[in-house]
């Protein structure tokens, strides 16, 4: 499941999984032809698929770092940084590569039940940033939020950090398991 490869001296995204690159949506970033730019007048270099690379990375891969960030702040690092413009961003193959990569990432049952698992993480701290104390019932006058509950809840907080991360690092560890399997065989007793 790692596809791709940061280079920390380049700050280049490459692909390691060449097999990404046998799906049609992700052959189409590689062609010369849209690759083109004024300083790759035969778009050889691929510039614009490694940006996109880049973009796809940060935004979707589970090892990306923004990836805790919620999806909008997440889209706005990973477009700052992998430096595409909104017409690149908005060109019809490069959406159909990140739909595909999405699909790629959901199909691990692990990655499906982490991102569930944050997603319910950030409801729960939206509620607690919207907790009003101060907020009563129109009818009894008394107060929506009880102050004990609400401090019995940020309590809680405490074990669903742990838990997340907790789930974190067993996914982690079973992708990685996953990714050093090869063909066929499964894994073994000391695998």
């Amino acid at each position: 499941m790692k596809f791709f490869i940061y280079d920390n001296v380049s700050g280049d995204v490459s692909i390691e999984d060449g097999g990404l690159l046998l799906t049609k949506e992700f052959s189409k970033l590689v062609e010369p032809e849209r690759n083109k730019t004024p300083k790759d007048k035969t778009g050889k270099n691929r510039t614009r698929a490694f940006r996109e690379f880049k973009y796809i990375y940060l935004f979707l891969d589970w090892e990306s770092p923004y990836f805790q960030y919620p999806e909008q702040d997440r889209h706005q690092e990973a477009l700052k940084d992998s430096g595409l413009t909104d017409t690149e961003f908005d060109d019809v193959f490069f959406r159909e590569a990140c739909r595909k990569y999405q699909e790629i990432q959901d199909s691990s049952k692990d990655i499906k039940i982490l991102k569930s698992a944050m997603s319910a993480v950030d409801r729960v701290a939206y509620y607690l940033e919207n907790v009003d104390m101060q907020e009563r019932d129109p009818v009894t006058g008394k107060p929506i939020f009880k102050t004990k509950d609400v401090i019995a809840e940020i309590k809680g907080c405490k074990d669903l950090i742990s838990t997340l991360r907790e789930l974190q690092t067993q996914v982690k560890r079973g992708l990685e398991v996953e990714s050093n399997i090869r063909g066929n065989t499964e894994i073994g007793l000391f695998d």
